[in-house]
């Protein structure tokens, strides 16, 4: 739930307001390139990190992950695959929102201010959310062990022209997640089934902040370094998250289910920061395979947190894919992201791997209640 600027600022003293839309544009300003910074709406039931092509597969992965996603998504993955060495290299993402890219096209031709200054301005945030982010992460996979440095962050700006008090509200809601991610996993009964845990070190936080857009103290106070802090704070924890992968298969087709608790026993953070634990999840995933040697199509579909302790809506936590892999070298895959089509491609150039992906994200409690239809590239590079 959001929190109003006087819970956060309350210390501070009773808020001088004025009326009308006269705020500095850099003011506003400001306020965004702190809200850009490295700081959710918190993860729900998704992973920790995602990779893109994961991502355009609907994000359901609990039976197939790429890269480093498998870390995060299910650890029981790592030992499938032909060959000792899996991956070694970086990946970095950038997300951003279709909203923002209109919105930036409508500035830089000039008609985003227009000669109305200030007030065109305003009214143009208003109606245009900006929603962006970026994922990095370096990883070495092997056959029985991985690891990933991580970071993934992802803010979201939007306004009403009436928030609660009958003014116009500016909402904040951020996501940053940062860490290590160290795996370990093992084949039982050949290949029938394998179990897999990750060990987390984790720097996280999930702003939700509402600001009056007419209480220019409010903004004020923003700009000091106690609010500076409720904005950027992150809390530290340590968790851990455990898989399992049934697996048969045939000479031409494979089942999988997948079995995956995150945080077992609830992950604890300390700091400053609101954020104070990452609950405990129970995740299940089923698929269906055809192959040949060299080409496969994948179909999926991921039950995230059974026991809904995230408070994700079912539409939410259901996750349905596909993935085409041709060649070994092109992807195509598709799927079901909350509540949304899904759609992506990847290419493997040996030491270079693209990727694209795109999706809408739901921040409202039903499919076409709030969402935002976002762009995700990724550029990978390694062995």
């Amino acid at each position: 739930m959001a929190m109003n600027h006087k819970e956060i600022l309350k210390k501070r003293g009773k808020s001088r307001r004025q009326t009308g839309y006269s705020i500095p544009v850099r003011s506003l300003l400001f306020i965004l390139s702190i809200l850009s910074a490295d700081c959710g709406f918190a993860r729900g039931s998704a992973p920790l990190y995602e990779d893109p092509f994961d991502v355009a597969a609907g994000g359901s992965s609990l039976t197939r992950a790429s890269q480093a996603g498998m870390i995060f998504s299910n650890p029981a993955l790592i030992p499938y695959g032909t060959g000792f060495h899996r991956w070694l290299g970086n990946e970095t993402s950038l997300i951003v929102g279709k909203d923002s890219v209109d919105f930036a096209k409508s500035l830089s031709s000039g008609s985003g201010s227009g000669g109305a200054g200030n007030s065109e301005f305003i009214n143009t945030v208003l109606s245009t959310p900006i929603h962006a982010g970026v994922l990095n992460n370096f990883s070495y996979i092997n056959r029985f062990f991985g690891f990933s440095v991580f970071n993934r962050g992802e803010f979201d700006v939007s306004a009403k022209r009436y928030g609660d008090t009958g003014l116009p509200v500016l909402r904040f809601r951020s996501e940053s997640y940062q860490g290590v991610g160290i795996s370990s996993a093992s084949l039982l009964l050949g290949q029938m089934l394998s179990v897999g845990g990750t060990a987390k070190f984790i720097y996280a936080g999930e702003p939700d902040i509402e600001i009056e857009l007419t209480d220019q103290q409010a903004i004020s106070d923003l700009q000091s370094a106690s609010g500076l802090k409720s904005l950027v704070a992150m809390n530290t924890g340590y968790g851990y998250d455990a898989g399992l992968v049934f697996f048969k298969q045939g000479s031409s087709s494979d089942y999988r289910l997948a079995l995956k608790i995150d945080d077992v026993g609830g992950s604890k953070m300390s700091g400053d920061a609101s954020l104070k634990e990452l609950k405990q999840m129970y995740h299940v995933g089923v698929s269906y395979t055809l192959h040949n040697s060299v080409d496969s199509l994948h179909l999926s579909a991921d039950y995230r947190d059974v026991k809904a302790v995230s408070g994700d809506e079912l539409f939410k936590r259901i996750r349905l894919g596909a993935k085409l892999l041709l060649r070994h070298h092109i992807g195509i895959s598709a799927g079901y992201y909350d509540g949304w089509p899904s759609y992506g491609l990847e290419v493997d150039a040996w030491l270079v791997r693209l990727t694209a992906a795109y999706y809408k994200r739901e921040m409202g409690t039903k499919p076409g209640m709030d969402s935002r239809a976002v762009y995700l590239a990724g550029f990978s590079m390694g062995i």
